[in-house]
């Protein structure tokens, strides 16, 4: 079983020296576009061969997630909302800690068995404390038998708190062991509105351990250390070779400061470029990252990034692919979907 789960989960990867330059992301487009804003993606190649991509996207002034696939190569199908909040479904009860958004998916599958039923998708979400007006956010669960029917969690599964800010949110999630364990890494801001990573553990998608905080060393933004504290979603993924196992993150690295969309207005697209950044084992908790890859600049803003990865949520492709919300002014009701490829270290 070990072995098989090398396979499956495990991917090929060339080692870099920690000091070499970064080249940058070598190709990308739009990938696609519709009214309103659309982020946060999560994509996978699924074991059919299509590729899925779930998404934060609008819907009457609230966020909720939505849905496409294609075939390799062929037409996407039209965007559906597969999750969104139970105050806007008549026949589900309301919640008393799900607010009006349902955002920042992330979709993976494995083996669970909630309630006699049993599922093989996962998804991770955003919401936050009803009456907040988008705060104190918390992560919620919903599972589903094919990706886009879903039955939620009854409880947050991980919540630190309402700061009376962000609070817990943007959680990116993949499979320990091909069935029911789950690892995440997710955001946490409180009022002094410095974002922190924390990674979690479960055994069973739906009980998660103590946090452990997630290195910045390494992490830039417009040539200098630090992150941006408006835009601080993450893409993160593993990928392993002979024994070596790396993490590789996504993040906006470059930001704009006079735009108009910059510092007045500091949630409205000051994101500028996303860049590939990697780290071997623990060194993703105590080292340093090494940026590997910059941004192609695909378009003026790119912000929220989400990788392809294979149905566990490891990077196995040839190239790296992220995904991310993009747009030519600024203006979330102008982002869309794009990608950028690139070569691994």
């Amino acid at each position: 079983m070990k072995g098989w789960l090398t396979v499956i989960l495990g991917v090929a990867i060339s080692v870099a020296a920690s000091g070499a330059e970064a080249n940058s992301f070598s190709s990308g487009e739009l990938l696609f576009d519709q009214p309103g804003w659309d982020y946060s993606p999560s994509a996978m190649q699924d074991l059919d061969g299509k590729e899925k991509v779930w998404w934060c996207g609008s819907n009457d002034g609230h966020d909720v997630v939505k849905y496409r696939e294609r075939i390799p190569g062929g037409s996407w199908s039209a965007p559906q909302i597969v999750l969104q909040s139970n105050r806007f479904i008549a026949s589900q009860p309301l919640l008393d800690w799900e607010g009006v958004h349902t955002c920042d998916p992330t979709v993976v599958r494995g083996s669970w068995n909630l309630q006699g039923q049993s599922f093989g998708y996962a998804l991770y979400y955003t919401t936050e404390r009803p009456g907040s007006n988008g705060i104190d956010n918390r992560i919620g669960v919903a599972f589903s038998t094919d990706g886009i029917h879903w039955s939620k969690y009854g409880v947050p599964v991980i919540h630190d708190g309402d700061p009376g800010a962000y609070g817990t949110g943007q959680s990116v999630a993949w499979s320990a062991d091909a069935g029911a364990g789950i690892r995440t890494v997710y955001t946490y801001t409180d009022q002094t509105g410095v974002p922190l990573y924390f990674y979690r553990e479960s055994v069973d998608g739906v009980s998660f351990g103590p946090r452990r905080a997630i290195s910045q060393a390494g992490l830039t933004l417009n040539g200098v250390p630090g992150i941006s504290h408006a835009k601080p979603a993450v893409a993160f993924a593993p990928r392993s070779q002979d024994g070596h196992y790396y993490y590789y993150m996504a993040s906006v690295c470059e930001a704009y400061t006079d735009s108009p969309y910059g510092p007045a207005y500091p949630e409205w697209g000051t994101a500028k470029g996303v860049c590939l950044y990697r780290a071997e084992g623990d060194d993703a908790f105590t080292g340093t990252w090494t940026r590997v890859l910059d941004s192609a600049h695909i378009k003026p803003v790119e912000v929220e990034p989400g990788f392809l990865t294979n149905i566990y949520g490891y990077l196995d492709q040839s190239k790296v692919r992220v995904y991310y919300g993009c747009s030519g002014s600024g203006d979330p009701n102008t982002w869309e979907i794009c990608w950028s490829e690139g070569d691994y270290p």
